[in-house]
């Protein structure tokens, strides 16, 4: 198993790394740590003196103290992690270091495409210019990188993802899916809650598609559990954050769609803001629409 751990340095990174080992201390495998040094860059149009060209001194200056800096970040990066996968006597996990400048997104990017991972681990927030998750950049990455994507939420502390909930819109993609949770979380024996928002009781329709989910999963061997709940409200957002708050859910799953190129939405009724205020873990996937 191969996995791509983007950090931009920050303390708050560090709840990725146990996530990272968990999953991969049984089987073994290799752990990326990517960083993009460029996406701190901000400098403003009066910060040179008057006989000075901009471009000269960001490059000669800027740039070199940066790549420095960020050299030495990733070094005792590197080395935190390598100390904590001993201290798990994983000796089947290898490190490698990827340093970049430019773009973080772009990078991320096509470090995806060269390197294949089977998981992106990174933090919804960073100390740099661009955040993963505000704006347009997480509807790229999300839309660009066909490989699962594990967010974890700044401050969060870690914890196993054992209680998770997997929202549905009745994909034809679910049970390829949710095969895919339980192979990802497999360390954590998952009990996987799938449900489902419906407004109009009276409608049959969606009661069938849930019976028909759950059919398919009768005679299909995983290690844990996986139940299925179609969930009556007229308001979506709130419903999901009550379910995961009696459950004890601590990682959130779905498919995310594209509606359109400036619209990108999770079906169901559902935005990203829903997951996002649930301030938990988010293990999503790209849609193969």
């Amino acid at each position: 198993m191969k996995i791509i751990l983007s950090t931009d340095f920050t303390d708050e990174n560090k709840v990725l790394l146990p996530y990272a080992i968990d999953f991969l201390k049984d089987a073994g495998g290799e752990i990326i740590i990517f960083h993009a040094y460029m996406d701190n860059v901000f400098i403003g149009s009066n910060s040179y003196p008057g006989n000075m060209d901009a471009d000269n001194y960001f490059t000669t200056e800027i740039l070199v103290e940066l790549e420095r800096n960020s050299q030495l970040n990733m070094k005792e990066k590197t080395q935190y992690l390598v100390d904590l996968i001993k201290e798990e006597g994983a000796d089947n996990i290898t490190v490698r270091p990827v340093l970049v400048s430019g773009d973080p997104e772009e990078g991320l990017i096509e470090l995806s495409k060269k390197e294949k991972p089977d998981l992106i681990l990174m933090g919804t927030r960073g100390k740099g210019g661009k955040r993963f998750l505000e704006g347009s950049l997480v509807k790229s990455v999300m839309t660009k990188c066909d490989v699962p994507m594990l967010f974890i939420p700044e401050g969060y502390s870690w914890r196993e993802s054992k209680e998770v909930v997997y929202a549905t819109d009745f994909s034809e993609y679910d049970i390829l899916t949710l095969e895919r949770i339980f192979n990802i979380l497999k360390p954590y024996k998952p009990h996987i809650h799938v449900i489902h928002f419906v407004e109009d009781s009276e409608n049959p329709k969606e009661a069938i598609q849930m019976e028909q989910l759950e059919q398919a999963f009768l005679e299909k061997d995983f290690d844990g559990e996986i139940h299925f709940q179609l969930v009556h409200t007229d308001n979506a957002p709130q419903a999901l954050k009550i379910f995961c708050e009696r459950n004890d859910i601590s990682l959130s799953s779905f498919i995310a769609y594209r509606k359109g190129f400036f619209d990108f939405i999770f079906r169901d009724k559902l935005d990203k803001d829903a997951f996002l205020n649930l301030n938990i873990p988010m293990l999503t996937f790209k849609d193969n629409e």
